[in-house]
């Protein structure tokens, strides 16, 4: 007997373990993001009504935003004009949960009553945790887990300044943004955040009004990246060249360490580029061509501020295609081109889930544009922003406390 409640404890304790990393980290079978090849981003606010939501109603309202909602049942039951304000001013309602409470420290039978006491076709989870009950309640219930790809952080002590840069640096088309209906520094946040959102081409619409699916494994993998490629960027305090929702290069300034290249031996200052996969998986070739082309002007008015970077440069088999930019080739040697195979090969899979035709077949090589090639080529337009490193992300858990 009791090696058969050990065996009980330990699946339920794997049980729920799983939950959490499939449902919540990973997201598998959620609503995340929209298409990344369109402008389209969602402003998402949880655990409202609240004292503050006529001001966040007003300032929406003044930037002619529509938003989604995910409401607290409990709380929209104690204010209902607030609820009826929210819809008057064409924003749309979803469920946040009846209570405000973890899954993981509620009962079944108490989960099941907090999902359906909380009106809506989209429930999001208070805090996003799940239970092995989440899914099963929510689809039993003709709902459909909605979560995010980018978190906004307003819950934590920081400067709404820099919350709002964070967000500018990481935003993509097709983002779903947490955001909360209560702090007053979100209030700030939105103030400084939203002028900028569309000087910069996205356009905030409600979750209904853009294309989303459930994510997959695959997907799901690629949101639980995400905090690592963020790690990364504030480490090698990686820049972004542009910021409109169509640029697709970031660049990290370090001495290169590649094979020699004609003048520029190893050690020379220069700019590592890295790309913004999402983005560019979503675009049609075309597309692509035109983004590189709008990027790399904005790639110059980052180095026109560095006048001691000498090139830019990566590592692509591609290289016919970049020769049309101004890039110019140079050999790898085989243990560097292999990894950059298996590289590009990774990131093909994760972001289009195929590898890439010609692959291995067609040689991987330094592509790199020098410095004279890329301002005079592109250093004459006027970015649409400045662009800059990230600032440092907030310390803090990335799921808001209660």
């Amino acid at each position: 007997m009791e090696a058969f409640l050990e065996t009980l404890i330990g699946l339920a304790v794997l049980a729920y373990a799983l939950a959490e990393v499939l449902g919540r980290w990973m997201g598998v079978g959620a609503l995340a993001w929209g298409k990344r090849s369109e402008p389209k981003i969602a402003l998402t606010f949880d655990d409202g009504p609240g004292e503050r939501t006529p001001e966040l109603l007003a300032l929406l309202e003044r930037h002619g935003v529509k938003a989604t909602m995910f409401l607290t049942g409990q709380k929209a039951e104690q204010h209902p004009e607030l609820v009826e304000a929210m819809r008057a001013a064409g924003h749309q309602l979803e469920a946040h949960g009846y209570w405000h409470r973890p899954a993981l420290l509620m009962a079944p039978w108490t989960e099941w009553a907090h999902i359906a006491r909380s009106p809506g076709r989209l429930y999001r989870p208070p805090w996003g945790i799940h239970s092995p009950f989440t899914r099963p309640f929510a689809r039993l219930q003709g709902k459909q887990v909605a979560l995010w790809d980018l978190e906004s952080r307003d819950w934590l002590e920081h400067d709404p300044a820099a919350l709002a840069e964070r967000l500018l640096f990481y935003v993509k088309g097709g983002s779903v943004i947490l955001l909360h209906d209560g702090p007053e520094r979100t209030l700030r946040l939105l103030e400084l955040l939203l002028p900028r959102l569309k000087e910069y081409g996205y356009e905030p619409v409600r979750l209904d009004e853009m294309e989303l699916r459930p994510l997959g494994p695959r997907q799901g993998l690629e949101r639980a990246l995400q905090g690592s490629e963020e790690r990364f960027d504030v480490k090698a305090e990686v820049y972004k060249a542009g910021y409109r929702y169509n640029n697709v290069l970031r660049l990290q300034k370090q001495k290169y360490h590649g094979p020699e290249l004609p003048g520029y031996p190893p050690g020379t200052p220069c700019m590592w580029i890295h790309f913004e996969s999402a983005r560019l998986a979503a675009m049609s070739p075309m597309q692509v061509l035109r983004a590189f082309r709008e990027t790399l002007k904005e790639a110059a008015r980052v180095l026109e501020a560095q006048p001691d970077v000498r090139f830019i440069y990566g590592m692509s088999y591609l290289g016919e295609g970049a020769k049309a930019l101004g890039f110019e080739m140079h050999p790898l040697p085989r243990r560097d081109e292999l990894l950059s195979k298996l590289t590009t090969a990774w990131f093909s899979w994760l972001y289009r889930g195929e590898l890439p035709k010609h692959l291995f077949s067609d040689p991987a090589q330094v592509v790199y544009m020098t410095r004279e090639t890329l301002l005079s080529r592109y250093g004459s337009a006027k970015p649409a922003a400045t662009p800059s490193s990230p600032p440092p992300a907030p310390a803090g858990p990335q799921t808001p406390p209660a």
